[in-house]
């Protein structure tokens, strides 16, 4: 027979279940509200977080787009300057090369005249060196058959 009444319970494992249970719902219902605005507080920080970077990223991309629209013009600008710079050049060599023009056609033709006269005085001792080694060259041969035609006894 079963007793009726309050007694106590010797099945440990029983006992421990029910006082899992009571120590479980005693935690729930006095730590339920401060569970509640700790989560709130933490998910109000999080989502504070994202918006901050996701402004940080909006004004990022917008300074991105400045700097990049910057960038462009300072390359037009520098193109620019080159061309300008590149035709500044074009109009001063043009205009020194007609200043200086008939000075430098004189200096042509007077390195040209100064360069053959060289080569054709280079030719002329040339031509005599050749022309001295020819003599010495047929002088010696006519000394040698003379001296050959000398010892034979033919003079």
């Amino acid at each position: 027979m079963s007793e009726a009444g309050f007694g106590i319970n010797t099945d440990i494992l029983e006992t421990n279940l029910i006082n899992i249970i009571l120590l479980i719902g005693l935690l729930i219902f006095a730590f339920t509200d401060s569970v509640r605005t700790s989560l709130k507080t933490r998910q109000e920080q999080i989502s504070d977080s994202l918006d901050n970077a996701a402004n940080r990223l909006i004004l990022a991309n917008f300074r991105y787009k400045d700097a990049v629209e910057s960038l462009e013009n300072i390359r037009t600008k520098a193109i620019d300057l080159q061309r300008e710079k590149i035709q500044e050049l074009r109009l001063t060599k043009e205009s020194n090369f007609s200043q200086f023009q008939p000075y430098v056609l004189d200096e042509v033709k007077a390195l040209k005249a100064l360069v053959l006269g060289q080569y054709r005085s280079f030719d002329r001792q040339l031509i005599n060196r050749l022309f001295r080694s020819y003599q010495k060259h047929e002088s010696q041969s006519y000394n040698k058959l003379l001296s050959k035609t000398t010892r034979q006894g033919r003079w």
